[in-house]
C-alpha cells in the first residue's frame, strides 16, 4: 500500500516537534543529571538505536575516517556538550529560540570563512537576531542566564562549523550512506564524552548517577532516542518527497515547539521582554526559511536542528 501524499509532511512536523521538545526534555533532566553525565546518557541512548539500525541494513564503511572523526568532535560531542551546559544555567525557553539561530551563524560563517556573499534578506534576518538575542539578554549578559545563553550560542556555532565542513564532503555523500556517517559520528561523540562524564566523576565534579529518580532517567533516555535518533530518521525519509520550501518552513518552527513544551509541561513564565526578544528571533528563523525556499532540500547525516539548507540533521 502506497504511502499518504501527506505522510512526508507529517513526519517532518513530528521530527520538528521531537527536536524542539527535545531541549525541554532535556532542561527537565538536568534537575536530576549533570551536563556531562546527562549528555553521555543521551549519546549512548541513540548509539544504540542507530547501530541496530546500521547493523540491521548491512555495515558500510565511511568513506573518509578522519572527516567523520571531525565531524562527529564538532557535532554531536562540542555542539552537544555546550549546548547542554548552557541548558544547566538558561531556561529551555532561551536554550529553544536561540538553538534557532544556526542558519544565520552557517550563513555568517559561510560569509568568513568562505567568502560566500550575503544577501539583504539574510543580512536583516542576521539583525533580527542580534536584536533578539540582545533583548533575551538584557543587562546581565555574563550573569545568570547569560552564560547559559553564551554557552547555547557556542554549541550553535559549533553546529554551524560543523556544516561549513561537511559542505567539503557533501557531493561525495549519497542519501544512502546517511545513516552510516551519523552513526559513526554519534560513535565518535560517545567516544569523546563517556571518558569525559567518567573524568567528572572521578574527579568529583559531578555526582555517579546511582540514585538518580526514574524520570531523569526516562528523559534523557527519550533524548537521545526519539530527540535525536528518531528525528533524524525522519527527517530524511520525508525530507526526499518534500519540497524546499514547504520543508524550511515547518523545520524552522523547531524553536516554537521548544518554547511551547518550555512553557506547557515546565512552567516557564513568558514575560514581556522574553515575548519581544522570542519575536525578534522568530522573525529572523522565519525569514531564513523566506531566504531557504530557493534552496533544495538533501538528506545528510548528522544531529542536530535540520534546515534544509544545511548539512546537518539535529
Amino acid at each position: 500500500m502506497a504511502a499518504s501524499p501527506r505522510a512526508p509532511i507529517l513526519a517532518l512536523v513530528l521530527a520538528a516537534s521531537t527536536w524542539g521538545a527535545a531541549t525541554t526534555a532535556t532542561k527537565y533532566a538536568l534537575g536530576g543529571l549533570a551536563p556531562v553525565t546527562l549528555l553521555a546518557i543521551e549519546l549512548l541512548a541513540a548509539n544504540v538505536l542507530l547501530w541496530i539500525l546500521v547493523v540491521g541494513r548491512g555495515y558500510r564503511r565511511p568513506r573518509s575516517w578522519p572527516r567523520v572523526a571531525l565531524l562527529g568532535l564538532l557535532e554531536p560531542a562540542l555542539a552537544y556538550l555546550s549546548e547542554t551546559a548552557g541548558l544547566a544555567r538558561t531556561t529551555a525557553s532561551n536554550g529553544a529560540l536561540l538553538l534557532g539561530l544556526e542558519s544565520a551563524a552557517v550563513v555568517i560563517l559561510a560569509a568568513l570563512l568562505l567568502r560566500e556573499p550575503m544577501t539583504r534578506s539574510v543580512t536583516a534576518a542576521v539583525a533580527l537576531a542580534a536584536a533578539g538575542l540582545a533583548v533575551l539578554e538584557g543587562s546581565d549578559a555574563f550573569s545568570g542566564p547569560g552564560l547559559g545563553d553564551l554557552l547555547v550560542v557556542g554549541g550553535v556555532v559549533c553546529a554551524a562549523l560543523f556544516t561549513i565542513v561537511a559542505r567539503g564532503g557533501a557531493t561525495e555523500s549519497s542519501p544512502a550512506d546517511t545513516l552510516t556517517l551519523t552513526a559513526h559520528q554519534f560513535a565518535v561523540a560517545s567516544l569523546v564524552i563517556t571518558p569525559a562524564a567518567l573524568l567528572q566523576w572521578r574527579r568529583g565534579a559531578e555526582p555517579v548517577p546511582l540514585h538518580v529518580p526514574l524520570g531523569f532517567w526516562l528523559a534523557a533516555l527519550g533524548v537521545g532516542t526519539i530527540g535525536y535518533a528518531f528525528s533524524f530518521i525522519l527527517y530524511n525519509w520525508a525530507i526526499v518527497s518534500v519540497e524546499a520550501g514547504p520543508s524550511a518552513i515547518i523545520l524552522n518552527l523547531i524553536p516554537a515547539f521548544g518554547l511551547l513544551t518550555a512553557v506547557l509541561f515546565l512552567g516557564e513564565a513568558m514575560t514581556v521582554q522574553r515575548a519581544v526578544g522570542a519575536g525578534l528571533v522568530a522573525g529572523s528563523v522565519l525569514l531564513f526559511g523566506v531566504v531557504e525556499r530557493e534552496c533544495s532540500p538533501t538528506p545528510v547525516g548528522s544531529t542536530h536542528q535540520l534546515q534544509p539548507t544545511l548539512t546537518n540533521t539535529g
